[in-house]
């Protein structure tokens, strides 16, 4: 289900720096031609005219060889169709042979680097959106999260109306300063649009040694179940391995098959583990930030992470939300820190309940019970807890929702 780490927040612009000496190429070769016609610099428009392109394409080709800004041009950028359109007209404005082909041997350097760091071209615009913090660049990119995941539905064949995950956070039992954490994971309205191989659901909690090197399968079972850490109580009646099965790849990890014939409704399926003393509380060396992440495998309409922390936990300062994009690294670290940040127009909330009805209607009990036994397992009563909630409309597939805070000072902890 979920990760935990403690690590540095880093800057999702590095990703461009590792772009932008290729991605300048190309804008170069694109000015070289443009050039050629010299009312083209004039606007948009001219240069859609002096090359026969149609506004849209004129627009994207104007702002990559003459726009000042890297973000804008890099947000221009056309689609393969796009492109082929553009080195067929460059080459029948005769733009002179070797014009044009040091555009398309740019166009193919770039593509070669965009594809090494696994970055769809199609979220370019995207990515762009995520440097600049506007209401403007926030509102575009909910409107590619929405295009993205819809389009992801159809292609995966699977989807889900809300997935939600909870970190309960307390001082650990066997003190030294650490947390005893509680992982629970509900996924909502499950279903299949489409026949397809099984889906990854589900992966157990790990968290990262002193190294950085990721510790799995310390968790244990949230209740005692033969398919553990489902639970199956909590979930949708009688759920069957041949619709939600086991992992044969990772011990307690789960894929979503499909929902069985003689089920009318869309699933709902609620996991649970607990782990003690998983990390510290305060800081400790280079442990500066204590983190918890939620990846979202499945696309789905809203995603909600929980952190439930308990009063006697002392922190400094808020907690703050991240979205990344899985899968995109800025260099050859693939560490979390280095996956593209995306923009996250939702801000952290400190709601009064475990509510969510404006989520997942038909959920609320469900979700409170299984924060209750959460609690219980940690040796809590669930009022104990202060709620922090980032709430993502349409995440982006595959990805990862992330929450953290700034560790406190030793002197500023009580014992555990």
């Amino acid at each position: 289900m979920s990760q935990t780490t403690m690590t540095t927040t880093s800057d999702s612009s590095s990703v461009f720096a590792d772009l932008a000496p290729t991605f300048d190429r190309l804008r170069a070769a694109v000015k070289a031609v443009l050039d050629t016609r010299p009312k083209a610099a004039s606007g948009a428009r001219a240069c859609a005219r002096e090359f026969g392109f149609d506004k849209s394409i004129g627009w994207k080709v104007f702002q990559i060889g003459y726009s000042t800004d890297f973000v804008t041009a890099l947000s221009a950028m056309p689609g393969a169709r796009g492109w082929e359109i553009v080195l067929s007209k460059f080459a029948a404005s005769r733009a002179g042979e070797s014009a044009v082909n040091d555009v398309a041997a740019a166009l193919a350097a770039f593509e070669r680097q965009l594809a090494e760091r696994r970055i769809d071209r199609s979220m370019l615009s995207g990515m762009a959106a995520a440097v600049v913090d506007t209401d403007e660049s926030r509102r575009q990119m909910l409107r590619l999260r929405k295009q993205a995941s819809d389009a992801m539905a159809v292609i995966l064949g699977v989807h889900a109306s809300a997935r939600i995950g909870a970190y309960l956070v307390v001082p650990s039992k066997s003190g030294g300063n650490m947390a005893d954490l509680a992982a629970l994971t509900l996924v909502e309205g499950l279903e299949r649009r489409r026949p397809g191989p099984p889906w990854p659901l589900f992966s157990p909690i790990f968290h990262f040694d002193a190294k950085g090197s990721p510790i799995v399968g310390k968790g244990a079972p949230l209740t005692d179940s033969p398919r553990a850490p489902m639970v199956c109580d909590l979930g949708s009646v009688g759920v069957l391995e041949n619709e939600i099965a086991p992992s044969d790849i990772t011990p307690g990890a789960f894929w979503f098959v499909g929902r069985s014939a003689s089920r009318t409704d869309p699933l709902t399926v609620c996991f649970g583990e607990h782990s003690p003393a998983v990390g510290p509380l305060v800081k400790q060396g280079a442990e500066k930030l204590c983190e918890f992440s939620m990846p979202v495998t499945v696309p789905t309409t809203v995603s909600v992470l929980d952190i439930l922390i308990h009063r006697d936990v002392r922190r400094t300062g808020d907690v703050h939300a991240e979205l990344h994009a899985s899968g995109i690294v800025a260099r050859t670290n693939r560490s979390t820190r280095d996956q593209l940040r995306l923009s996250l127009e939702a801000s952290v909330s400190r709601p009064a309940s475990l509510h969510l009805a404006d989520v997942a209607h038909s959920t609320n009990a469900t979700y409170a019970e299984l924060c209750r036994l959460g609690a219980e397992k940690l040796g809590c009563a669930i009022d104990a807890f202060e709620i922090h909630r980032v709430v993502v409309s349409h995440p982006p597939v595959p990805c990862t929702v992330t929450m953290w805070w700034e560790l406190a000072e030793q002197t500023a902890v009580a014992g555990g």
